[in-house]
């Protein structure tokens, strides 16, 4: 049943195809009592109407007269009808129905009918002032029938209206699939990074509809938000980086003359720079707009020309860097933007590990995907924590003591997003394993 667990329009339709099947059940169930309670009516009518004509036989003629009519009686219409007279004693004295005496009142009894044997009919048997029992009864072959024929006509309309609340049901699921599939993909469009789709808007005005335009309006909304918040960070960078070049500037000419508090200085002002650049960078990359300059390339060949800088990067810093990578893995990407991914990740190793560290870097195939890994043996990262560190600006308080403004993971982040890339932190026991899985399609 994963089937209709996973679809709530499956789950809709379903109960819409059990309300319809239970009321035409109901229906077919009240046509068909309604009937058998007519017919049984009209059997009992008739039953009483010549009962009636034989009492008044009775009470003119007498036992005699009574006999004599019976054994004249016929069936006065399409319902057959039998009677007889029985003595005290129980001994059949008159009639054409050949059966033992019933108790007095309503019976159902059992006859024996010449062409067909044993039959079932409904009786009234009339007690009479000598002791004797007048039987009139009415064969319930006919509304046996009748019962069979209701029950056949109403299966094949079961059938006929049950294939159609089927195909109904049907038609009710694929519609709201349809409509909610739209929204659905807006959805996922935004939060895949395009922030342009919205969900399309028909002209019916139905709730679909209106669910359609309030999303739209949320969009818009959230879309000028953050468009908002990335033009101040922006305009802010930009603004602050200008006086600030100019700042380092001066600062450089005054190094020149020598003073170790204006080399500081000239320090501290480069990596204010940095800062700077790096949240123009994560901006640029949210943006959006370098997806459409993506090409395929060599993930794995991008790692071997990036080797031997990153390899000097850990030998100055005292680690030990390893990488191994399987030849020709494509993805299709910005190879800026992915050199900046393994610099960053491994230059975040080398901050956050001990003197002597290993960190391994591979890039490999896994189920059809590229994946990207960087692995080392320090201190990790708490589960806990994994999530709030790919924020801007967020550094735990192990690491407040070692350099940096807490933006190298969230570029990572925004890249690996930009490149619809899977982007996990995971424990390499010891240490942290930065795991990027790239899409399928980005491989062919």
């Amino acid at each position: 049943m994963i089937w209709l667990r996973a679809s709530a329009a499956r789950r809709i339709a379903l109960i819409s195809f059990c309300a319809y099947a239970l009321a035409m059940l109901l229906v077919a169930g009240a046509v068909y009592l309604a009937t058998h309670a007519a017919f049984s009516r009209q059997i009992n009518l008739s039953v009483e109407h010549a009962s009636a004509a034989l009492m008044a036989e009775y009470r003119d003629d007498g036992l005699t007269g009574l006999s004599r009519a019976v054994a004249m009686q016929q069936s006065p219409g399409p319902i057959a009808l039998g009677s007889a007279v029985f003595s005290a004693d129980g001994r059949h004295l008159a009639g054409n129905l050949a059966t033992s005496a019933p108790a007095p009142g309503w019976q159902r009894i059992t006859f024996l009918d010449p062409l067909e044997g044993p039959d079932t009919a409904r009786a009234k048997v009339t007690l009479l002032p000598g002791g004797e029992r007048l039987v009139v009864a009415a064969d319930l072959e006919d509304l046996q029938a009748i019962d069979r024929a209701i029950l056949s006509i109403f299966a094949g309309a079961m059938l006929v209206l049950l294939g159609i609340g089927v195909g109904g049901a049907l038609v009710l699921a694929r519609y709201l699939r349809v409509k909610l599939a739209v929204i659905e993909d807006t959805a996922s469009a935004i939060v895949a990074g395009d922030f342009a789709r919205r969900a399309p808007v028909g002209h019916n005005g139905d709730e679909f509809d209106r669910v359609a335009v309030s999303l739209n309006a949320m969009l818009d909304q959230i879309t000028s938000l953050i468009a908002n918040l990335r033009q101040v960070s922006a305009d802010l960078a930009h603004d602050l980086r200008t006086p600030l070049t100019g700042l380092r500037n001066h600062l450089e000419r005054m190094a020149t003359h020598g003073g170790e508090q204006v080399a500081t200085a000239l320090t501290r002002t480069d990596e204010v720079l940095e800062l700077f650049e790096a949240i123009l960078r994560i901006s640029e990359v949210e943006e959006g707009s370098l997806r459409r300059a993506f090409t395929r390339l060599d993930l794995a060949a991008l790692l071997g020309e990036l080797s031997e800088t990153l390899d000097l990067l850990a030998e100055d810093a005292g680690k030990r860097l390893e990488t191994r990578w399987h030849p020709g893995l494509m993805v299709l990407g910005d190879r800026q933007l992915l050199a900046q991914v393994l610099i960053n990740l491994v230059e975040n190793a080398m901050r956050h590990t001990p003197p002597g560290a290993a960190i391994e870097i591979s890039v490999l195939e896994r189920e059809g995907h590229v994946v990207l890994q960087v692995r080392d043996n320090g201190p990790g990262i708490p589960e806990a924590e994994r999530a709030r560190v790919l924020r801007r600006f967020v550094r735990l308080e192990s690491s407040r003591s070692t350099p940096g403004h807490g933006l190298g993971l969230s570029l990572v982040a925004a890249i690996a997003d930009a490149h619809g890339a899977a982007l996990t932190l995971g424990d390499a026991r010891p240490g942290l394993i930065v795991t990027l899985t790239f899409p399928r399609k980005s491989a062919t």
